[in-house]
């Protein structure tokens, strides 16, 4: 029953939103008020939700700096802990099939962030000029480089894309732990539970324009390990 009400409440809440956030940027004709209107709906949805979100290692963001964010995937409040808990303007990617969406998909047409077409392989290219061009004008981006949400919590194996584009950016990774948040909502369930959320944001990875495909590897493979053995060590406690 608690469930049903917050799902309810949730679905009110984004289309109140949506549509403010419609409504200001046909009025003002500036998208960046997006992320203003979606870190305070991040963090409503998380209290209504019962989550206690805990962040450390803000201290490792510069403001004003952009940075290619990367972090573990295992629930769909993954989305709105991020925009609540990264004190910075991050653009994400989305399934352009979202758009079709009444009033949710407008909203997101309009937004600052980064539209996929999963249909077509050959988009990809495309996906990472946007994603290029949007760094150019300073923005900072946050991929989820497994590619699909975890069932049990753990973290899987990493893509490289996140590396190709920090290195053809030449911007900072930074390594983002989300833990906890499969129990709030695991993948194949539709009972919400609260709980505390951990973000850990770790020191920034500074990579070179000239690598190879075993260097990107390599990266990839280190910015996975940092974010496991955050989400071991609480695991294990």
């Amino acid at each position: 029953m608690r469930t049903l009400f917050v799902i309810t409440a949730i679905m009110i809440i984004t289309a109140c939103y949506a549509v403010t956030i419609i409504f200001h940027i046909l009025l003002f004709r500036d998208n960046s008020v997006f992320f203003f209107y979606t870190k305070s709906w991040g963090r409503i949805l998380l209290r209504l939700s019962g989550i206690r979100l805990q962040v450390e290692g803000v201290h490792n963001i510069v403001p004003g700096k952009r940075y290619v964010y990367v972090a573990n995937h295992s629930s769909l409040f993954d989305i709105p802990i991020v925009f609540a808990g990264i004190p910075d303007n991050v653009r994400i990617m989305y399934k352009r099939e979202l758009e079709r969406i009444p009033v949710f998909g407008w909203c997101l047409n309009l937004s600052p962030l980064i539209s996929v077409n999963r249909s077509r392989h050959r988009d990809a290219a495309d996906v990472l000029a946007n994603i290029i061009a949007s760094m150019s004008a300073g923005a900072s981006v946050l991929l989820f480089p497994e590619g699909t949400r975890s069932l049990d919590g753990t973290v899987g194996t990493f893509r490289r894309g996140a590396v190709t584009i920090a290195s053809d950016s030449q911007t900072p990774l930074i390594p983002v732990s989300i833990i906890g948040a499969w129990r709030v909502l695991p993948a194949r369930s539709k009972r919400i539970r609260g709980g505390i959320v951990k973000v850990i944001i770790d020191a920034p990875i500074q990579i070179d324009t000239e690598i190879s495909r075993t260097e990107e590897r390599e990266v990839s493979n280190k910015l996975r390990d940092i974010i496991a053995a955050n989400v071991n060590s609480q695991h294990d406690q």
